[in-house]
């Protein structure tokens, strides 16, 4: 039976009561003016640490890392926007297999319009799941379903995306060899492992029953207004995804970081540049560890910065390590980016469009 004929789990309706009136007001979650100026600040640092630090960080001149870009092959473009839509494919699959009777059709451009406000606004994250979640709601998915889907997935992204790559990483390095010094990358793997090993060992003690029964309980106790049942049953719907599909859950989004990691070999290719396969692996690990920065969204720019200054000390010709780095950015942020931005303007179209004939009718 696929994820899409499975029945939504049953919660009390209290428990949803607040979700659902958020997810089925007639428009989506709306970007506050405080979070817009912080969005077009972010950008501005972004193109300032691209515009000076990268330069500065590889020892190359915007003149030789235009001419670098241009003259790549004619493929490479292409290829870089081929993967990244791909990964969006992929990732949207793990959610369309969390969410029970939602469709890839309505799933894909939800969860592409999630990710491009996670990437495009500083701690845009959570937006871009309420948006996801309108969505969702919007096309008839339960909230029950959309809550406990988005809660699976994004387990599922904390196991491959921040403890698995970044440990294979750790481990390629390490057998590589190599006294290439990282900045910094070392240990912000660590740490990124550390924290997540952490956070996911916590998920799953406040995930058993007894516990998460007994901190309810203790919650009830202090005054608050909390919905024991409808709590446990949300828990025990998340728990039975968990065990029935855990390589459905987690296969695609492990292949989307399978296709962004060979962006980054082609990308390295196109830019005529010779790496050793498994320090494509810590370096494809340490761009994921830096996209966890919360400097900018998404890591923007640290990344392209941090990695075209790892392949200068694999010895890589400066302005080729800049080129490479800024064609992998293709992949990994502009199609996210510009993807979710059309999602997001085609969700802004579809409300304003039902809005309308609404009105007309009431007037």
């Amino acid at each position: 039976m696929s994820a899409a004929d499975d029945p939504a789990p049953e919660t009390p309706a209290p428990f949803l009561a607040e979700l659902a009136e958020d997810f089925e007001t007639p428009t989506p979650p709306r970007v506050s003016p405080a979070r817009a100026v912080a969005a077009a600040l972010s950008v501005l640092l972004v193109l300032a640490i691209l515009a000076w630090a990268l330069p500065w960080a590889t020892g190359a001149t915007w003149p030789l890392i235009l001419e670098a870009l241009t003259t790549m092959p004619a493929w490479a473009l292409p290829a870089m926007l081929v993967l990244g839509s791909a990964a969006l494919v992929l990732e949207a699959l793990t959610v369309r297999t969390a969410v029970a009777g939602s469709r890839l059709g309505t799933v894909l451009p939800a969860h592409a319009a999630a990710t491009g406000l996670g990437l495009a606004l500083p701690g845009g994250t959570v937006l871009g799941l309420g948006l996801l979640g309108w969505l969702l709601r919007r096309a008839g998915v339960a909230v029950g379903a959309i809550v406990t889907g988005i809660l699976a997935a994004s387990l599922v992204d904390l196991v491959v995306s921040s403890i698995l790559v970044p440990l294979l990483g750790l481990g390629a390095y390490a057998l590589s060899a190599t006294a290439l010094p990282l900045p910094g990358g070392i240990w912000a793997a660590v740490l990124v492992v550390v924290g997540s090993v952490l956070a996911l060992a916590l998920t799953g003690l406040g995930l058993r029953r007894s516990v998460l029964a007994a901190v309810l309980e203790r919650l009830a106790q202090l005054g608050d207004a909390i919905p024991t049942a409808g709590v446990l049953a949300q828990r025990d719907a998340l728990v039975d995804l968990l065990r029935r599909r855990p390589l459905s859950l987690a296969l695609p989004t492990l292949a989307a970081r399978i296709m962004q990691w060979t962006a980054l070999l082609l990308a390295l290719r196109a830019a005529a540049v010779e790496v050793p396969l498994l320090l494509t692996i810590a370096l494809f690990a340490l761009g994921r560890v830096l996209a966890l920065v919360p400097i900018t969204p998404g890591g923007a720019g640290i990344t392209e910065t941090v990695g075209a200054a790892a392949l200068v000390g694999l010895g890589v010709v400066a302005a080729d390590a800049a080129a490479a780095m800024l064609l992998l950015a293709v992949a990994t942020l502009v199609v996210p980016l510009v993807g979710g931005g059309i999602a997001v303007a085609a969700a802004m179209a579809r409300s304003l469009g039902s809005a309308q004939p609404s009105s007309s009718r009431s007037s």
